[in-house]
């Protein structure tokens, strides 16, 4: 179980740094990627550095789970699902209103749902 939890541990820490410098990097072009819709990507002069503040976010957030010790891992990892779901909740919201696209929204069922599904996972054991 312990191997199991350090592999997923590593590799979520490791995407959520990946995906961090990318939004860090790109920040314009992370959010087309991701289903916003191009007028706001290209005219919303506050939108890189709302998508640079998240990309730190999940740098840090990804650091943490590589650098803690499995116990306080599992905290991090129930932060991050909190964090995971208000992001969703935003996305959905943008959805709604329709400044997003639908596989953004999908994106962001997806992720929660392996999230939640991991963090149940992990905490039953």
């Amino acid at each position: 179980m312990t191997s199991e939890w350090d592999v997923s541990r590593k590799s979520v820490g490791t995407l959520s740094i990946w995906l961090g410098t990318a939004g860090l990097f790109a920040p314009r072009a992370i959010t087309r990627l991701l289903g916003v819709r191009r007028d706001a990507t290209t005219d919303d002069a506050a939108l890189p550095l709302l998508v640079r503040l998240v990309a730190a976010r999940n740098i840090a957030m990804g650091a943490a789970l590589l650098a803690s010790p499995p116990p306080q891992a599992r905290r991090t990892t129930e932060v991050t699902l909190l964090l995971t779901a208000l992001d969703a909740a935003a996305v959905w919201t943008s959805r709604h209103t329709g400044d997003v696209a639908r596989r953004s929204a999908v994106l962001s069922s997806v992720v929660l749902g392996l999230a939640a599904g991991g963090a149940v996972r992990w905490h039953r054991r």
